[in-house]
């Protein structure tokens, strides 16, 4: 599968010049050594050119450290920052299972039901699909991001560079199943593309404007969306392939509802918050620890639950999600025993965001 300043470390300036230096807490000097441990460390990456992005590491609701990275533009020299957004690819997986088991609370589906008792035109070889399939990737559905370049340019083609979500769908409807619905699990973004054309048409709404009026603007998500058509160029991160060149990517609705969203690790940090606190009460405890639960053995990554891996159990049990598009490699974790949050987001797409939000959690030891 593939700016704020470190913010304890000011509050510790500032509490240094308004006391003597034994007025400084133990718990306040050790969380700058930390903060500093991680920045020094990202500065290392970011000399090795195998870094450029932003990060937000919590334990709680104390920052440790909420810092960006070189630059979101080289061209215009203009730096990475808490608030810079990136496009977050397969992390928009968490929020599409959110999405839809909202609407499972609000009695518009059940996770149970069969695929093609909510979409028309269902063709015969998914008969036996639930939704729940499209949440655990074990639909067996062929994944469409495989196809080849010259699918990719054929699609384009015919559909433009912006394709509707049946304009995606109609890639994969005919194509043989995998393997039969529940028997076997693979990763495949062509589920969660549906689950978006679900949540499209359960709502009567655009996927966009339902995870805006039900998880967004509740959770104070501002600089959040799947918004293709509004774009920022002073607020979002050109993406990278390497150092200096910029990676040619496809538009936004290309990945829809499977990876189509920005975010900012600041918007991403207060969505670990409300699923380590559930808080605010945006969904049901219960409907909340079905979106934690892991359900099938997915491979040597851990096991998949809705939108989300977990690796370990009990007080070890770690939920996380990766996402990598052409110029962007995206990282989130929580550790619900530790209340630990990491969120990694870069705008070079060779930099190893899984490896760095796991070292940053070494370092956080909390």
């Amino acid at each position: 599968m593939r700016g704020l300043g470190i913010t304890v470390t000011a509050i510790a300036a500032m509490v240094a010049t308004a006391c003597t230096p034994e007025a400084v807490s133990p718990a306040a000097t050790t969380t700058s050594a930390t903060a500093t441990k991680m920045t020094n460390y990202l500065d290392g990456l970011v000399r090795a050119r195998q870094f450029r992005g932003a990060v937000e590491v919590r334990v709680g609701d104390k920052v440790l450290l909420s810092k960006g990275f070189d630059r979101a533009d080289v061209d215009r020299d203009a730096p990475n920052g808490p608030d810079t957004r990136y496009r977050i690819a397969s992390l928009t997986k968490q929020f599409t299972a959110l999405a839809v088991l909202i609407l499972q609370e609000q009695g518009k589906l059940a996770v149970t039901d069969l695929v093609c008792a909510h979409l028309p035109n269902c063709p015969e070889t998914w008969r036996a699909i639930t939704v729940e399939h499209l949440l655990t990737h074990t639909a067996g559905l062929f994944d469409y991001t495989e196809v080849t370049a010259a699918e990719v340019e054929r699609n384009l083609a015919e559909f433009g560079p912006e394709p509707t979500p049946e304009q995606i769908i109609h890639t994969f409807i005919d194509r043989p199943l995998d393997f039969s619905p529940g028997t076997q699990w693979k990763y495949s973004s062509s589920g969660y593309t549906v689950l978006g054309q679900l949540i499209e048409q359960l709502s009567g709404h655009t996927y966009g404007q339902f995870m805006k009026d039900e998880i967004f603007d509740p959770l104070d998500m501002s600089d959040t969306a799947y918004q293709p058509d509004q774009r920022d160029d002073d607020h979002d991160a050109v993406g990278y392939q390497n150092w200096t060149t910029p990676a040619t990517t496809l538009a936004d609705a290309t990945a829809f509802s499977s990876g189509g969203m920005y975010s900012t690790v600041t918007d991403l940090a207060r969505w670990n918050q409300f699923l380590l606190t559930g808080t605010p009460a945006l969904v049901k405890p219960d409907t909340l620890a079905q979106l934690l639960r892991p359900r099938v053995d997915a491979d040597a990554t851990g096991r998949y639950g809705y939108g989300l891996f977990t690796l370990g159990t009990g007080d070890a049990a770690i939920h996380f999600h990766g996402g990598w598009l052409a110029g962007f490699s995206t990282y989130n974790e929580i550790r619900p025993a530790t209340t630990l949050s990491i969120v990694v987001l870069s705008n070079l797409d060779t930099a190893d965001t899984m490896g760095v939000g796991r070292d940053l959690a070494t370092l956080a030891n909390p």
